[in-house]
């Protein structure tokens, strides 16, 4: 019988009881009168009220006993049951709410575990896994991250594993660095961060791993940027001291000579000083400080513009220099001095590289599925190995045997991606081949351009 049943019948007998009793008060006074009567009538004798007081007496005793208190009526052990079952009723909505409170809570938990991109793993003082969030099972892999295995401490290394015990051994809350790298196919640098969360014998702790792979690609980059830039500027520099101090201490007496050692600092004075422009403006470009003046560009009557200045360069070297092809409507909103400098960038190298009596040509198209202006700049000369390709738009990156045939200071298509790609939200590009030439493109989405010149 459950709780609401038992109450009903109780409720039930406790309401009959009471219509019942109040009724036979009544009945009982109308027994003296109606006992008297009926006595008179049949014997007509004083023995009549003998029997009408022994009625009224007997309605008496009778409406006492109906009207006791409902609860004497009610069986105790109908009410005993009844408040053990409404004790465990409220026991179990009680207990059903806290293990819901905790749910919840845990849930939400995991949850903020799992959008951290560091890996936490929770690890008892036998190094099993008692937890790992999401970056943990990308980093390590789901076979290390198994509850109840020892996989992910194995896999940081012994290290971590001295670190472990050593904090929760320590009685002070102590916290531990350590810099390692994962056991497995890919060497991998990580730091890791040894938390304790309760110590003593079966305490734990939280492993925070970091992977620094990001960090370190970028220190390295920094480093070889430094080693690089500064090679690059100790070059024309030594040469500018020496033939300044030849000139300076009078060891040059010919007139000729002293014209000649003049065009080289000269010369290499302008190379230094392009060398800072272009460093100068690829920080300012990487650093969001530099902005492009947005305006309707023509890039047919750009790219004929680029190619007129180039001829003098091209005749010296017997180059054929022209426009192939120029589509009409190739109109983009872009930075027109940026854009002329990307030009005639991709100009400049394409001669240098080109043998003499060789040929350059310029395509500008529009690409109307992609909605872009594309120029493209083709040369028949040395081309690029395959290799060198994936490097070529680095900072200060020069192919090899490259080198012997052009000076250059390997910040040209650098600069080059940045004004594309950065100020202007487009794509630039290579194909090429070892001794077949190359063909150097860049593409400026028309739409896109529009919406950042407004």
């Amino acid at each position: 019988m459950t709780i609401q049943q038992t109450t009903e019948s109780i409720t039930a007998a406790r309401d009959a009881r009471r219509a019942i009793g109040l009724g036979f008060p009544w009945g009982a006074a109308c027994v003296v009168p109606v006992a008297a009567a009926i006595g008179g009538w049949i014997n007509e004798t004083p023995s009549s009220w003998l029997i009408a007081a022994a009625a009224a007496a007997a309605g008496v005793l009778m409406t006492a006993w109906w009207c006791r208190p409902a609860h004497v009526v009610v069986n105790a052990s109908t009410a005993a049951t009844a408040a053990t079952l409404q004790r465990r009723v409220h026991t179990d909505a009680h207990e059903a709410l806290l293990r819901n409170a905790i749910e919840l809570r845990a849930e939400e938990r995991t949850a903020l575990l799992d959008a951290l991109g560091d890996a936490v793993i929770l690890v008892n003082s036998h190094r099993e896994t008692l937890f790992a969030n999401r970056a943990a099972r990308a980093l390590l892999g789901d076979v290390c991250t198994i509850s109840g295995t020892c996989a992910a401490v194995d896999a940081l290394g012994g290290q971590v594993h001295r670190a472990i015990q050593g904090v929760l051994s320590a009685q002070g809350g102590e916290r531990r660095r350590v810099e390692c790298e994962l056991r497995g196919d890919e060497s991998i640098p990580v730091v890791v961060f040894v938390v304790p969360v309760s110590s003593g014998r079966d305490g734990c702790a939280a492993v925070i791993v970091r992977d620094v792979r990001t960090e370190r690609e970028a220190d390295r980059m920094k480093s070889d940027f430094v080693a690089k830039a500064s090679h690059e500027l100790r070059t024309p520099l030594s040469a500018l001291r020496a033939y300044a101090e030849m000139l300076a201490d009078g060891e040059v007496s010919d007139e000729v000579q002293r014209a000649e050692f003049a065009r080289i600092i000269l010369s290499e004075s302008t190379r230094l000083s392009e060398l800072v422009d272009r460093m100068l403006d690829i920080g300012r470009i990487e650093s969001g400080m530099a902005r492009a003046c947005h305006e309707s560009v023509d890039f047919a009557v750009l790219a004929g513009e680029c190619v007129n200045e180039q001829q003098s360069e091209a005749a010296r070297r017997r180059i054929t220099l022209r426009m192939a092809r120029a589509s009409s409507g190739s109109h983009a909103s872009a930075d027109r001095a940026l854009m002329k400098q990307v030009v005639l960038n991709l100009l400049s190298n394409a001669l240098k590289y080109t043998p003499d009596g060789g040929a350059v040509t310029v395509e500008v198209d529009v690409d109307n599925l992609a909605r872009a202006v594309v120029v493209s700049v083709r040369d028949n000369g040395l081309g690029i190995p395959k290799h060198a390709l994936p490097r070529l738009f680095g900072k200060f990156y020069r192919v090899e045997n490259h080198e012997r045939v052009a000076k250059g200071t390997g910040l040209g298509l650098n600069l080059c991606r940045n004004i594309v790609e950065a100020l202007h939200g487009g794509q630039i590009g290579v194909e090429s081949e070892a001794d077949n030439g190359s063909r150097f493109w860049f593409a400026i989405p028309i739409e896109q351009a529009g919406r950042k010149a407004a």
